[in-house]
């Protein structure tokens, strides 16, 4: 299995994913692998974590544009 349909079984659910999930999941390197999800047409949204340096992730649904 690839990172990016790791990526995607992990965001298939449209729901927020911690980075840290993320990393243990997909790859320590995951934003690499969200950055290609991202260019394939996938519409992946980041949210800071409150006063901290972590973000969260999500997939929008019925949003791949290709």
């Amino acid at each position: 299995m690839t990172n990016i349909e790791k990526l995607l079984r992990v965001l298939g659910d449209y729901l927020w994913h911690s980075s840290d999930e993320l990393a243990d999941k997909v790859s320590h390197r995951f934003g690499d692998t969200i950055h290609k999800a991202r260019n394939k047409g996938y519409v992946i949204e980041t949210r800071a974590i409150n006063h901290t340096h972590k973000h969260e992730y999500r997939m929008l649904e019925n949003q791949h544009i290709r």
